[in-house]
């Protein structure tokens, strides 16, 4: 409407991608292949380094050459590529926890049993057992004493010297 009234006509730009600008568009320079000996068009990039920033250009012949024999973890060692691997399935991004309270709560949780217990070290991980680990010899045996996990040694020496007090040797 405002066009209309005021007799303004809009002015229309090219983009460089539109049909109507091809005809300006400067031709660009085909490369040739980069294999000693070949003159054939190289319209086919493959990576000179892990970079994965500079690249050769082959023709097709000699990009299934090169694809075939390059080696994308060539020089690096084993802990580096298990590194790589891991860090690719997140790709290479810093994960992080996505509840808002989670992390508040350790760090309370924490806090808490450092005043209590008057230390500056963190709190040891209590060990919590499952079902698959109830049938141990080792839960057995805490059961044949009375006892339950989560337990210390402390506790485990104590329970002992009772029974052993009561049962004498050899009966």
């Amino acid at each position: 409407m405002f066009l209309l009234q005021y007799n303004i006509m809009p002015r229309i730009k090219l983009k460089p991608g539109s049909p109507e600008y091809d005809d300006d568009k400067p031709q660009v320079k085909a490369h040739t292949c980069e294999m000693p000996g070949c003159a054939a068009e190289g319209s086919h990039k493959a990576p000179k380094h892990r970079g994965l920033n500079e690249y050769y250009h082959f023709c097709l012949d000699h990009i299934r050459e090169y694809n075939a024999a390059w080696n994308f973890f060539s020089g690096m060692s084993e802990m580096e590529i298990q590194d790589h691997i891991i860090d690719s399935i997140y790709g290479h991004r810093p994960t992080r926890r996505y509840d808002t309270l989670g992390d508040m709560a350790e760090r309370l949780r924490e806090a808490a049993w450092q005043t209590y217990n008057f230390t500056e070290e963190k709190p040891r991980q209590e060990r919590r057992f499952t079902e698959d680990q109830i049938q141990t010899p080792e839960v057995e045996a805490l059961a044949i004493m009375g006892l339950e996990p989560p337990i210390t040694l402390d506790v485990i020496k104590r329970r002992y010297k009772e029974l052993a007090k009561k049962t004498p040797p050899g009966s």
